[in-house]
């Protein structure tokens, strides 16, 4: 099976359109058409749907994409490693929410980096859900998540578990309080970041039905930013505020009432053939040594 005619899968699904994709591939529209017609014939399946407007995926083409992915990671994997091979001797893959690399992670990362010159790491950030899904594909080593994954084949560890903070600026009238009911919540504009799972469950039931934010902010450190800079309060993970708490940039308030924010945990998640590798061995380690050991779930 050609290569090319992989990748011009790839990028079809993505642009769902053949000229695009002869433009992006630096070919005529009609051998796209030809290539995807090779592959439909080669697997015995309709890969696409055509119409006038756009191109999509049938069923059949939305089962065999992440394995074509994979085809095409594993080669360029494998090109890299053969140019790298006077420089590094494996390679670790991991995958990781957004909000945990400038806080938990950072220390891990940095030790590795130490101690293991020889090992090329790779970092990929996305949405937990995301994360996970490049997991189930085989393109990351390990996934640094907030959420369980529903596939049970996979070894799943939980690594740190922490409460949510209220913050604000040291100026801010709301710093003179001894705490914040959960029920005043409501009065204030908050600098949101929506974590997701049993906290925007929590939030929704707060805050009935839709509503805005005074902002609201998909990278909580960028948040920590504005809080220190006066723009406003927020309820942020302790990990993620730690650092502005110590050097005193920012204050807490405790929250009381009911509900409270809910504990939010941090999972590592990995198959089980992956443990095997020394790589993979060794970041685990290091992530016990920074407190975020690993629980076999």
């Amino acid at each position: 099976m050609d290569i090319e005619v992989l990748k011009t899968m790839q990028i079809l699904s993505q642009t769902k359109s053949f000229s695009k994709t002869a433009e992006i591939q630096n070919i005529v529209q009609s051998t796209v058409s030809a290539r995807i017609a090779e592959l439909e014939k080669t697997l015995g399946q309709k890969l696409f749907i055509r119409d006038n407007q756009r191109v999509d995926l049938t069923q059949s083409g939305l089962m065999f994409l992440p394995y074509a992915q994979h085809i095409l990671e594993e080669l360029e994997n494998g090109k890299a490693k053969l140019n790298s091979a006077t420089l590094f001797d494996d390679s670790l893959v991991i995958g990781n929410v957004y909000s945990i690399l400038p806080n938990l992670l950072f220390p891990v990362y940095r030790e590795y980096l130490r101690s293991f010159p020889r090992i090329s790491v790779k970092a990929v950030a996305g949405h937990s859900t995301d994360i996970l899904q490049s997991l189930v594909d085989g393109i990351i080593d390990i996934a640094i998540v907030y959420q369980l994954p529903r596939i049970r084949r996979f070894a799943t560890f939980l690594c740190n578990e922490e409460d949510f903070v209220f913050i604000c600026p040291p100026d801010d009238p709301l710093a003179d309080r001894t705490e914040i009911p959960v029920k005043d919540l409501e009065k204030i504009n908050l600098l949101f970041h929506d974590w997701g799972g049993s906290f925007s469950d929590w939030i929704a039931q707060l805050f009935p039905g839709t509503r805005w934010f005074h902002a609201n902010i998909g990278n909580p450190s960028f948040i920590v930013s504005l809080v220190e800079e006066g723009a406003g309060a927020a309820i942020l993970t302790r990990s993620t505020v730690q650092k502005a708490l110590a050097r005193n940039s920012v204050v807490e308030v405790p929250l009381t009432g009911s509900p409270l924010p809910p504990r939010w945990q941090t999972y590592a998640v990995t198959h089980p053939k992956r443990l095997a590798r020394q790589p993979v061995r060794d970041w685990l380690d290091m992530m016990s040594k920074y407190d975020l050991t690993a629980v076999p779930i």
